[in-house]
């Protein structure tokens, strides 16, 4: 009778431990207030896609092709907005940008801001 008292006991004090373990695991942190940032309103639009430059610097083309002129240029790293994109034959796949246009070859393209952030991020600048 008595060492099945002590077993309970065991038993009891086993589960109180384990239960104040639980519960401290479990319990709510304070302070850690989670904030949004709505700096850039299309940074997950479903409907946006967003490109890192690869490529030390990159010249930004009036329209897509090789041939055509250099209008401004963009550094490796740099996060960039996608406004369109065009496929030309003997070349490959073009961007548009608000500064104009950049081969497949010079970019990365994710489908949100958050994706391209972590990509360049990564980038050696």
């Amino acid at each position: 009778m008595k060492m099945n008292m002590k077993k309970k006991f065991i038993c009891a004090t086993v589960f109180f431990i384990v239960l104040s373990c639980v519960m401290t695991g479990c319990a709510k942190k304070t302070g850690g207030e989670i904030m949004f940032d709505n700096s850039e309103p299309l940074a997950l639009a479903p409907d946006v896609s967003w490109s890192v430059v690869l490529d030390p610097y990159a010249g930004y083309r009036k329209l897509p092709s090789w041939n055509s002129a250099v209008t401004s240029y963009c550094r490796k790293g740099d996060i960039l907005q996608v406004l369109g994109e065009t496929a030309v034959k003997g070349s490959g796949n073009w961007y548009e940008f608000k500064n104009g246009w950049l081969p497949e070859t010079a970019v990365t393209v994710y489908n949100n801001r958050l994706k391209a952030e972590t990509a360049a991020s990564k980038l050696n600048k």
